[in-house]
């Protein structure tokens, strides 16, 4: 259910929907009596309430969806529901989305992956920090021999098309072992929307236990 949460998210925000509607979509593919559902709700009602700091509301998104006590941070209904929560209080901009479910703990390299692609698909290349698209160079393949040379942006060229059209064939691979320099990130073009209140999140949550098991 995470997972179909979080690609139903980065799908609408890459056509440019408004931060009510990539939450939407998000709970749409997922069951609505679900943890996965619940752990959404209660983050994005949590982020949408006023506090007097940035901490405060960190620490209250995290309340929100943490179990009080449970030591395993690999969950994947929690980490969804922080990277929301993130993405939401941060109002669908990049750098505050990913250092937001940074500091807010737990599985944090996959909760500010999930914030960062939300906030990344919603507000296009040019909302990444310079310096931090910078620091990327080509994978090393120490995990995955086989991708050794590939820089992230190839990667996203190779799923993209070669046509606007979406009909000409795909973009050949580029040579193993070469990659492309770290570079500073590409203008594009943004395509964010305005900020759009989700409304009736809070009503929507229930308890966390889940109704059967889920697995990431």
């Amino acid at each position: 259910y995470g997972g179909q949460a979080v690609a139903a998210g980065v799908a609408a925000a890459m056509v440019g929907s408004g931060l009510a509607s990539v939450i939407a979509a998000a709970l749409s593919v997922v069951p609505m009596d679900s943890w996965t559902a619940r752990s959404l709700r209660r983050a994005v009602a949590a982020a949408q309430r006023p506090y007097p700091d940035r901490l405060t509301m960190e620490r209250a998104v995290r309340s929100a969806v943490v179990i009080a006590g449970y030591p395993w941070t690999d969950l994947a209904p929690e980490a969804v529901g922080l990277a929301f929560g993130a993405f939401t209080a941060a109002r669908g901009d990049f750098r505050t989305a990913v250092l937001t479910a940074v500091n807010m703990g737990r599985d944090a390299d996959t909760t500010a992956a999930v914030a960062g692609a939300l906030a990344g698909a919603l507000n296009g290349e040019s909302a990444i920090p310079p310096d931090w698209a910078g620091a990327i160079g080509p994978v090393r393949g120490s995990c995955l021999p086989s991708m050794r040379g590939y820089h992230v942006l190839d990667i996203a060229e190779l799923l993209t098309p070669e046509d606007q059209d979406g009909t000409g064939p795909s973009k050949a691979p580029p040579e193993r072992g070469g990659g492309r320099e770290p570079s500073a990130v590409r203008g594009t073009a943004s395509v964010a929307a305005p900020f759009e209140p989700v409304r009736d999140m809070a009503s929507a949550a229930s308890s966390f236990a889940p109704v059967r098991e889920e697995r990431r």
